[in-house]
């Protein structure tokens, strides 16, 4: 699943880089076509960042996560501010869209630690003779860190359009602001625990119980 994801965004990168390289040519470089490069120059600048990051610390999975997390959210928000993405009225939009990228790719690390795990228990147990068990969804990481931070967007979806629709004046913009990030970010976390869910299910349908 995770390879799939990989191949797919790679693929999509080099599509949007070829098809925005020739409209260069024609229409010049317009805000959408700068907007498309600054964030696959920012891409460029957190990958070294993570793999500089990997090679020089021994932190756990989880430790290091949390600990990127505040590394990345802090240079995104000072690219962001370079470029003219953020400003000091809403610089915490950059917490909540590190935030979901993070939950996203943490439990599908997780995910796929836990399969090699299994894959070399069964190994281990086929070799042994011994009977192989597959993990339930209760023992799995990787959904309960999604299904957390779904619930924490839900609930500033609402905060957020509770706010919106009962205050008044020009605080009222902030409220919209929250809910037009929370509300894209929310679908988009259930649509990968959907797929998280559906991928397990129909291994566990193959698996040995």
């Amino acid at each position: 699943m995770r390879r799939v994801l990989r191949d797919t965004c790679i693929l999509a990168a080099l599509m949007i880089l070829t098809v925005f390289s020739f409209s260069i040519a024609g229409v010049g470089l317009t805000d959408e076509i700068k907007l498309v490069f600054q964030l696959f120059g920012l891409a460029l600048i957190l990958s070294v960042t993570n793999y500089v990051f990997d090679e020089i610390t021994q932190l756990s999975m989880l430790a290091g996560y949390i600990v990127k997390y505040f590394v990345v959210t802090g240079i995104v928000i000072a690219f962001g501010f370079i470029v003219g993405w953020f400003f000091p009225s809403n610089f915490w939009m950059a917490f909540i869209y590190v935030g979901v990228i993070a939950a996203i790719i943490y439990a599908l690390d997780s995910v796929k630690t836990e399969n090699d795990i299994d894959e070399i228990n069964e190994m281990v147990k086929r070799s042994n003779k011994e009977e192989v068990r597959f993990k339930s969804l209760g023992q799995r990481r990787g959904w309960k860190v999604l299904l957390v931070l779904l619930a924490a967007m839900v609930i500033l979806c609402a905060a957020s359009a509770a706010g919106y629709f009962g205050i008044t004046g020009e605080y009222k913009n902030y409220f919209l602001d929250g809910l037009a990030v929370t509300g894209p970010a929310a679908v988009i976390l259930t649509a990968v625990l959907i797929s998280y869910l559906a991928v397990y299910f129909a291994r566990s349908k193959n698996k040995p119980k």
